[in-house]
């Protein structure tokens, strides 16, 4: 197959026939890594000539069956491409106002209130948006408005206008640092999240630089790194607002020390989490209770919190007991404002809880709406989750089980078609 001219998006389709990671196929190439991730974030770009020329070379090279891969790639992706629906007339309009208002901005002689406002308006809407429309759609708007931001300041000297800035970089970061984690990416999530600490500490938003520390600490404990998730949760600590900041850390503390295997550790947190918890009622919130979205930090993510921390632990009974609790929760909130991710995710821990309590049967139940879940939405969270129970199921008491290995096989053949794989050992949860 030739190709005659390479974009972003055959780049990628190339590094999937070779079955080459980002790192592994910017060394193959000869070329930076961050050439090829703006590859896989543009998938419109078209790269300088000279990058065709090495495009070409490596197609050219590569083994016969990696060509008869990458012609099936090319072929089922402009099927897919043929199969999208155009965009309908109100959308293409608001596209097109949108992109007028952000060159108007980046026009302006000075930084005003309205243009400030315009921006906090921007990551409500993408923070409220998180969990319904698709991981990359929400990244694009996060990053859009953060590179606005960044014009802007440096466009102002205004003390006052500096921090409004620097506190909308660093909700943009950390919103983008969530996404990237969701997709397995721990590398730039890592990044953006240390980037979204500097920026939060930089506006003097403690609430902010607790959130974006929160996430560091459990990006640490997916990598099975407990004693670094937990310098990042004491860092986050020492600078959160009574409330639901420190309400949030608690409960992911619980899960780093369920991570390193101290059940009594992690009781205790789960204790003080509870007393942030009625502070959390006389101190508001501007993240939690204000932009809401994916900084909210609510009951049910904390019974989802404290479910995934007992079931590593695997205390089955207090696992399910809690997996319920955020599941009841969720059922009280509006179908079109219900975060896919952690109600999924809820539903994997309550379906690992229930294997532990040996009732196969109420755990294939529990997994039949997560087997429907398009794979555009199967994150990295709920790909290591269903890992989890994966691994159950290997369990000697089950191997002999027929219905154990059909509950195995359809999990494996919904492994196969994600969004994203985490870059850590099948299971952690």
């Amino acid at each position: 197959m030739v190709i005659d001219l390479w974009t972003g998006r055959k780049a990628g389709v190339l590094r999937a026939a070779l079955r080459l990671s980002v790192e592994a196929f910017a060394h193959h190439l000869g070329i930076a890594v961050r050439t090829v991730a703006k590859w896989d974030a543009e998938p419109e770009i078209i790269p300088q000539p000279s990058m065709q020329q090495l495009l070409d070379v490596a197609l050219e090279k590569a083994p016969e069956t990696v060509k008869a891969r990458f012609g099936l790639l090319m072929e089922a992706g402009a099927k897919q491409s043929s199969d999208v629906q155009r965009p309908e007339p109100r959308e293409v309009m608001m596209a097109a106002a949108q992109e007028s208002a952000e060159d108007a901005a980046l026009r302006a002689v000075r930084c005003d209130v309205d243009s400030i406002n315009d921006l906090h308006d921007r990551v409500v809407s993408v923070a409220r948006a998180y969990s319904s429309r698709p991981p990359m759609t929400v990244f694009a708007d996060a990053r859009a408005t953060r590179d606005l931001t960044r014009s802007l300041v440096e466009q102002t000297r205004r003390p006052s206008e500096l921090i409004d800035l620097y506190f909308v970089m660093g909700k943009t970061n950390a919103l983008m640092a969530s996404i990237a984690f969701d997709l397995g990416n721990w590398q730039a999530a890592g990044t953006l999240a240390n980037s979204a600490t500097t920026y939060a500490d930089l506006a003097g938003h403690r609430s902010l630089q607790a959130w974006a520390l929160g996430l560091q600490g459990t990006l640490a404990f997916w990598r099975e790194e407990p004693t670094r998730s937990l310098n990042f949760i004491a860092r986050g600590l020492a600078v959160a607002p009574e409330g639901a900041s420190r309400y949030r850390l608690r409960y992911i503390a619980s899960r780093a020390h369920a991570v390193n295997g101290d059940a009594g550790a992690a009781a205790e947190v789960l204790a003080a989490a509870e007393r942030d918890r009625e502070a959390a009622q006389k101190y508001p919130d501007e993240l939690h209770d204000e932009i809401r979205g994916e900084f909210t930090f609510d009951d049910a993510r904390a019974a989802a919190c404290a479910a995934a921390a007992w079931l590593h632990l695997g205390d089955g009974k207090q696992a399910a007991r809690h997996a319920q609790l955020a599941l009841d929760a969720y059922a009280v909130v509006p179908e079109a404002q219900r975060p896919f991710s952690p109600v999924t995710g809820a539903r994997i821990d309550l379906a690992a809880a229930q294997l532990l309590l040996r009732d196969r049967d109420a755990a294939e139940d529990e997994l039949s709406t997560v087997f429907a879940l398009p794979s555009v939405l199967r994150n990295a969270s709920l790909t290591g989750r269903i890992g989890r129970v994966k691994s159950l199921l290997d369990a000697p008491r089950w191997r002999t089980d027929p219905g154990a290995k059909e509950l195995a096989d359809r999990i494996t053949d919904w492994l196969g078609d994600t969004a994203s794989r985490p870059e850590s050992v099948e299971g952690v949860i």
